[in-house]
């Protein structure tokens, strides 16, 4: 495999770091659980891309590199689940059985494809490979729902009054943010499946496996770190859908 297609996981390693160093520091300041678990997931997830990625544009290759991003990814993923969990369902008793749950099967795939001698995680004909992609997307698709229909009940009460047009607007961002990574969680299985038959990595993998997370990263800093040209574009359209919904 050529260095080239290590590009964008590369950059998605860096930027994961940047913008989960900033939620840390944010949390730090504000002191809320969720700026502290995203950027521990961010952290975690930058830390995972430039384990898998680096040694190898760098000539130091080897399957205990993957099994370390695999391993720090999978710790990463723990305080999403939390996340998940305390910003949309945090009384609901089956919404801790489903963070425990899903956590559960992520390591026990690691777990029992590593004994089996899978320390990639690049094989899709193992029972393993499956218990671990669930445990790292159903997080992330968990998000995507949760925030879409939080972002329906938000829009009715921004039609009456008693919602800002950004608070609604954050879960919209919340869920393209689960969606980008969920897509990109379902690319991985195309591209494992061609590498496990042709033993080379395609072309198109990089940019789209990179791609989505970078979205993802783009959507959660517009979230916490709205730009004044956001602010002002909702400023500008609210009042116009609200005339038009009248």
């Amino acid at each position: 495999m050529e260095e080239s297609p290590y590009l964008f996981e590369n950059l998605a390693g860096l930027i994961y770091l940047t913008v989960g160093i900033r939620l840390l520091c944010l949390s730090r300041s504000t002191g809320k659980a969720p700026e502290r678990l995203l950027g521990l997931h961010y952290v975690c997830s930058g830390v995972s891309y430039l384990l898998y990625e680096f040694p190898s544009v760098v000539g130091f290759d080897s399957v205990w590199n993957a099994f370390a991003g695999r391993v720090v990814f999978a710790i990463g993923v723990v305080p999403l689940l939390c996340f998940a969990r305390s910003v949309f369902r945090r009384d609901v008793r089956w919404a801790l059985g489903l963070a425990w749950g899903t956590g559960l099967v992520l390591f026990a795939g690691i777990a029992f494809s590593a004994l089996a001698g899978d320390l990639e995680g690049f094989t899709p004909s193992n029972i393993w490979f499956w218990m671990e992609w669930v445990g790292y997307t159903v997080p992330f698709a968990w998000i995507c729902a949760e925030a879409l229909l939080a972002y329906t009940a938000a829009k009715k009460r921004v039609r009456i009054g008693l919602c800002a047009p950004i608070i609604a607007n954050r879960f919209l961002l919340w869920a393209g943010f689960g969606a980008s990574e969920t897509i990109g969680s379902f690319a991985l299985i195309v591209l494992y499946r061609e590498y496990a038959a042709t033993q080379v990595w395609p072309a198109w993998g990089d940019p789209l496996v990179g791609a989505c997370p970078l979205v993802a990263a783009g959507l959660i800093w517009i979230v916490f770190f709205p730009p004044t040209v956001y602010r002002r574009w909702l400023q500008r359209s609210a009042p116009e859908t609200e005339a038009a919904e009248a």
